[in-house]
């Protein structure tokens, strides 16, 4: 074979310095890579320590307090050791040796779980506050965004509770907060006094509402050093040297008419649930017509299943008007529970007629839209009517338990 002209021919030793030569870049190109990776690894490493180390001088500044610190805190300083212990606190007022705990508002998911959580959070606070022998009164206050009549919001007390040492005392607080943990109704059951907004306790669930009854806590909601109305300032008051231990005076026996007893207990329950009830009732009545019209031919109405909530709000009244017809109650309450219970007679048969004219709407059976809704305007006014009754003997009976207890 002949070779080209210029064309020079590559000898072995000339091949072996090639291969040399790029095993050394191949190998100073891996060694740089390696060097590279490790440079940022150690900068990762410092960033992570440095992270570290910021994170233990925040913890470092601010002191740990655990339910040990509670039991020792004074009056100076259980704010402090609160707030720090539970974040969700929001004050907390000191009075002699009442303590009062207001708590932050903040996000809930609905009435049921508001009234759940307070009271599981209070019951688990009174039990790592009552070996305090600083104070001898533990009271929980809880505020939340409420919507008026007029659509305006506002920040309201809706929860409000308390616990003396005396009650805690017969009490074996371990056991009693597993036990509240499952039925949440226990704590206001057991509770000194309690007072929860009657917007809200309408709005819980019917168990928790039945264990509870009574959104107040009548026999105890004024008490000597907490005032349980709502609207007042809650002030922990002293009672004077006068009344306090006083020996009681030795009289001659008087004789006296016999007086009639009633069970006040079940009487301001039942009123004031009837009157809450109705106010209620009517609003419900109220959101349900203005949803009854007509367009073109048909009649536009709230689904059926929005009736049966006037039922579920009928039913209590009933409940309530019957415990006070089978309880001995004055004269002037006794012509207004009878005059109540025959309202409820017609308002039960104004639903039925309701349900009737409903379900024509679901089946599309009327001839004349116009008339049909009508008819059931003029059935939701009469029913507003008598949601609306005259139950004034009953706030004037209510109003002198006030002023007694007062006095």
């Amino acid at each position: 074979m002949k070779k080209r002209l210029g064309e020079s021919r590559m000898t072995s030793s000339g091949k072996w310095t090639l291969v040399a030569i790029f095993a050394v870049l191949l190998i100073g190109t891996f060694l740089g890579g390696m060097n590279n990776q490790n440079r940022i690894s150690d900068e990762a490493k410092k960033e992570v320590k440095a992270a570290d180390e910021k994170k233990e001088d925040v913890e470092e500044k601010e002191p740990e307090i655990k339910s040990a610190d509670l039991k020792t805190s004074t009056s100076e300083t259980i704010e402090n050791n609160l707030k720090l212990y539970d974040k969700n606190i929001d004050k907390v007022v000191v009075k002699d040796k009442t303590l009062i705990v207001t708590y932050k508002d903040s996000a809930f998911w609905s009435d049921n779980s508001l009234m759940e959580e307070y009271a599981y959070d209070s019951i688990n606070l009174i039990e790592d506050l009552y070996p305090n022998p600083n104070f001898d009164l533990f009271a929980f206050e809880r505020s939340t965004v409420m919507t008026d009549d007029d659509g305006n919001e506002n920040i309201d007390t809706v929860f409000k509770s308390f616990y003396t040492r005396d009650t805690l005392d017969q009490m074996n607080l371990d056991n009693f907060t597993d036990m509240v943990l499952v039925d949440r109704e226990r704590y206001f059951q057991k509770a000194d006094g309690y007072w929860l907004h009657p917007g809200i306790f309408l709005n819980v669930d019917k168990k928790l509402q039945e264990g509870i009854r009574s959104p107040i806590n009548f026999d105890n909601m004024d008490e000597a050093r907490y005032n349980m109305r709502d609207g007042e300032t809650n002030d922990a008051i002293d009672q004077p040297d006068s009344v306090k231990k006083e020996e009681p005076i030795v009289a001659e026996p008087v004789q006296e008419e016999a007086t009639a007893t009633y069970d006040t207990q079940t009487l301001l329950s039942s009123m004031y649930n009837i009157s809450q009830m109705y106010d209620q009732l009517s609003f419900k009545i109220d959101d349900l017509n203005a949803m009854v019209g007509t367009k073109g031919d048909k009649v536009t109405a709230p689904l059926s299943s929005l009736l049966f909530t006037l039922k579920e709000m009928i039913d209590p009244i009933n409940k309530e008007i019957t415990t006070l017809k089978q309880t001995d109650v004055p004269d002037e309450l006794d012509a207004t529970t009878q005059r109540l219970a025959a309202n409820q007679a017609e308002m039960n048969r104004l639903y039925e007629r309701l349900q009737t004219q409903f379900y024509s709407i679901d089946m599309q059976d009327y001839s004349d839209a116009e008339k049909l809704a009508s008819d059931i305007k003029q059935n939701f006014n009469a029913m507003k009517k008598l949601a609306q009754p005259d139950i004034s003997a009953y706030t004037t009976f209510i109003m002198q338990y006030a002023d007694e207890q007062d006095s």
